[in-house]
């Protein structure tokens, strides 16, 4: 393998929720608005992402936190706990499936 992990990974949309107190709002909401936010920067589509990782710590819930909000269905969905580093271990664990070209598109 030639190159770095630069060289073949990039991070092309992304998207946050609203800050502050959101009473009316789950976190299945949450993800809901991130991820769409997100898709539409990336100029994609959510049936484009062919696997996701979900870094956190307290959703009690696995993969199953993002997958069922965001209805991805037949992907690999998986969730990384890894305690204040969860969420980067996610970004580092999808951008190395992306380098190692077993994914070309996928979620963190």
């Amino acid at each position: 393998m030639s190159g770095s992990i630069k060289d073949r990974v990039a991070i092309v949309g992304m998207g946050c929720t609203r800050f502050g107190e959101l009473w009316n709002k789950g976190p299945s909401d949450l993800i809901v608005d991130a991820v769409t936010e997100a898709v539409a920067d990336a100029g994609i589509e959510i049936k484009d992402i062919q696997a996701a990782w979900a870094g956190s710590i307290f959703s009690g819930h696995g993969g199953r936190s993002v997958s069922e909000p965001l209805r991805l269905q037949y992907i690999p969905v998986s969730h990384v706990v890894n305690a204040c580093a969860s969420g980067h271990d996610a970004v580092r664990n999808a951008s190395y499936a992306v380098a190692a070209g077993i994914y070309d598109v996928v979620w963190q």
